[in-house]
């Protein structure tokens, strides 16, 4: 239905971008508006990063990339999974196919193993090979943070790529002004695979003690592809959170929390499959219980000193997925429980003329494995080996900024910081354990020589523990039929195994990467009291022993000797390390907002190569422009707006013997989505959000998995909010 954009290009091309000039340009012009407008500006409330630095920071200031998504727009847009919130983030891309249960992040062309993923600042470290790598409802989010770029100086492992941080809701971000108690209803509706929604939540604060309760459902079927097709896709979730705070003293406060996501879902045994894989098994429609639960404690010492601003946070975060089999039958589990704590203080001092925080922390956690099968011999799954990894880490990072640095105009702001960790891994399947130790270093600057623009570098290391899974999988990849035997009593061939071979000696990944750009915010710039803010910023990493997985399918030759024609194997698959990478791209994002009107637009470049093959990276994404705006009826209290995402076309090189030759290739597409939100006079209390996602039922692939992305979706959303 639409044109394609752009020509069609390797994503190993360095061509000049179009659009990438026409993002500078318009930064560049922005300047001659804003000459011209009043000088009184409305100074309105700036968007902040707490997960950038761990402590709140303009991200305007930051030098780096942050995506900041509030409760307001999580509204508006009515995701039914995260990806659907974060569709529009530049460098973040979301693979597996459509199903909730499969989808899995990457930032900067580095994926899940590469994104560290927080929920209320519990890690999330579920990973397989087949199924999705956190399970979250949207309905419980606040705030969604999204910090790209290497950021184990604060986090440690696996932070390479960047960071998603989820922050759930509170009494606070309900309660409106006078109330002391509230209760909200909700329900929707989507049409794309007959998705309903209803949740009821209470929350209130009395004296000291302020409480949230929620419970949530949603029920889907198949999920209608732009292709025409419906993917198999039953899911019933359920959803709740219970969360108690209270304020001991001025200075003591302390929270409990426990939050549960919980999904029946009916779908093939690989919840990231498309139409048919051709594998009988992998293509079986499984009985699927998801599962993950939260459970975390934190207090809070703030006195009245400038030196102590100390969190001390405990947690445990169970996530597994149990599968039955009707037809074997069979039930096999994979369940990864984390239990952490993290400490760490905040003190903030003059230096001489230079604002000064320092913080110090240090955090423990540890993961442990669990895989079991109900048809094998003691219970023991293959290829999910039982074991744990156990990791420690101290760091210190300072936040710097003065006013006039060596005499120059403006403020400078300094954030150096380096991390220590240390960690062992162990299986009961080996007697070799893996350990290593990892210093990180990190070091920004921003500078604003004049009040709306910010000149900001950065340079950072970050690495990545091999998992349990890399370091000792063993156990059946996968079965194929002998190359000579066959049974004519069964009527089939003989099979034979290709088998994972563990490696305990794997390396961390690791890489170093440098970031520069600019940004520019404008008050009063087309009319009063609007505002411009944007940054853009060009990045380039170089990522060492990266860990991949390699099958090597190769019949034994005895398979072809008689008469036995044994042994005999289908080769192997294991983990090792390799040379490394090379990735660099460009990321811009900007937003006006203005009494009548607001813009907000993304864009996002990325390349990368195998620097030993010079193949190109399989988990890159094309060229990505977004741009979401709409006007504001405030006579009406009413919001109206269309997201519009345009993405080139996309090919992926592969070694073809000794020659590069194009291994995959995925069309450009065009996809239009209109929303808009009603709170009607008659019924203050009521709130109304509709929405069509893909107006025009563009059939299109975000990624290599060979499965359209949904289609034409009609939504609705009705919320009853009452207090007193």
């Amino acid at each position: 239905m639409f044109p394609n954009v752009f020509p069609a290009r390797s994503c190993r091309s360095r061509r000049p971008r179009l659009l990438l000039s026409a993002a500078v340009f318009a930064f560049a012009a922005l300047p001659a508006l804003a000459e011209e407008a009043p000088e009184e500006a409305e100074q309105r409330e700036e968007t902040v990063t707490v997960y950038g630095t761990s402590n709140p920071l303009p991200v305007f200031d930051y030098p780096g990339q942050v995506t900041v998504i509030s409760r307001d727009t999580l509204e508006l847009i009515q995701p039914s999974a995260m990806s659907d919130l974060l569709r529009d983030v530049p460098g973040l891309q979301f693979s597996g196919g459509p199903r909730r249960t499969g989808e899995t992040p990457s930032i900067r062309g580095l994926g899940r193993e590469n994104v560290l993923v927080l929920l209320d600042g519990a890690r999330q470290s579920f990973s397989s090979a087949h199924d999705g790598s956190f399970f979250l409802d949207p309905e419980l989010v606040r705030t969604a943070e999204v910090v790209r770029g290497p950021a184990s100086a604060l986090y440690g492992s696996g932070a390479v790529g960047g960071v998603l941080a989820f922050e759930t809701v509170n009494a606070a971000d309900l309660l409106r002004e006078g109330e002391s108690f509230g209760g909200r209803l909700r329900t929707a509706y989507q049409s794309v695979n007959e998705e309903w929604l209803g949740s009821a939540t209470v929350y209130g604060r009395s004296g000291n003690l302020d409480a949230l309760a929620s419970l949530g459902f949603r029920r889907s079927g198949d999920i209608g592809l732009g292709s025409g097709v419906d993917l198999p896709s039953d899911d019933e979730i359920t959803t709740g959170i219970v969360k108690l705070g209270y304020q001991f003293t001025d200075a003591l406060s302390g929270e409990i929390a426990w939050q549960k996501f919980s999904n029946n879902a009916i779908e093939p045994n690989n919840g990231q499959g498309t139409l048919g894989t051709g594998d009988a098994t992998l293509d079986r429609d499984v009985d699927k219980d998801i599962s993950s639960e939260l459970w975390r404690g934190a207090v809070r010492y703030n006195p009245s000193s400038d030196l102590i601003d100390a969190k001390l946070t405990v947690y445990q975060s169970t996530t597994g997925v149990d599968e039955f089999d009707a037809t074997v039958p069979r039930t096999t589990l994979r369940e990864i429980e984390t239990t952490g704590v993290s400490l760490r203080n905040a003190s903030r001092f003059l230096l001489g003329p230079v604002e000064t925080t320092l913080t110090v922390g240090g955090d423990w956690y540890e993961d442990s494995q669990t895989g079991t099968d109900s048809t094998a011999a003691g219970g023991i799954r293959g290829g999910v080996p039982n074991g744990s990894a156990e990791f420690a880490g101290i760091f210190v990072q300072a936040e710097a900024a003065v006013e006039r640095p060596f005499g120059l105009p403006g403020r400078l702001i300094v954030i150096p910081g380096i991390r220590h960790d240390s960690f062992e891994s162990s299986s009961d399947l080996s007697p070799d354990k893996a350990s290593d130790d990892k210093l990180s270093p990190r070091l920004g600057a921003s500078y604003a020589p004049v009040e709306w623009l910010r000149l900001y570098a950065s340079y950072a290391e970050g690495f990545r523990a091999p998992s349990i899974n890399e370091l000792y999988l063993d156990g059946v990849h996968f079965s194929v039929p002998h190359p000579t035997l066959f049974n004519p009593a069964l009527g089939r061939f003989v099979f034979v195994n290709n088998n994972f071979v563990p490696n305990a000696d794997l390396k961390p990944e690791s890489s170093e990467t440098v970031e520069v750009g600019f940004g520019l915010d404008f008050r009063n710039v087309l009319t009063r009291e609007d505002r411009f803010q944007g940054k853009i910023s060009y990045f380039e990493s170089d990522v060492s022993d990266l860990i991949n997985l390699t099958v090597d399918f190769s019949y034994d030759p005895t398979c072809f000797v008689g008469p036995s024609f044994f042994p005999c194997t289908a080769g192997s698959t294991n983990s090792a390390n390799i040379a490394g990478a090379s990735l660099e791209g460009w990321e811009a994002e900007a937003s006006y907002d203005a009494l009548l009107w607001f813009a907000r637009a993304t864009l996002s470049t990325i390349e990368g190569t195998d620097t030993a093959t010079g193949e190109d990276l399989g988990t890159l994404t094309p060229d990505r422009l977004t741009l979401d705006t709409g006007i504001k009826l405030t006579s009406w209290n009413t919001r109206i707006g269309t997201r519009i995402q345009v993405a080139d076309e996309f090919e992926r090189r592969a070694l073809s013997g000794s020659s590069l030759m194009v291994a995959e290739r995925r069309a450009g597409y065009v996809v239009l989505d209109l929303y808009g939100s009603w709170r009607p006079q008659f019924a203050p209390n009521l709130r109304i959000d509709a929405g069509i996602d893909n107006i025009f039922d563009h059939d299109y692939d975000r990624v290599f998995e060979g499965v359209s992305e949904p289609g034409r979706n009609f939504k609705i959303a009705l919320s009853w909010q009452f207090g007193q």
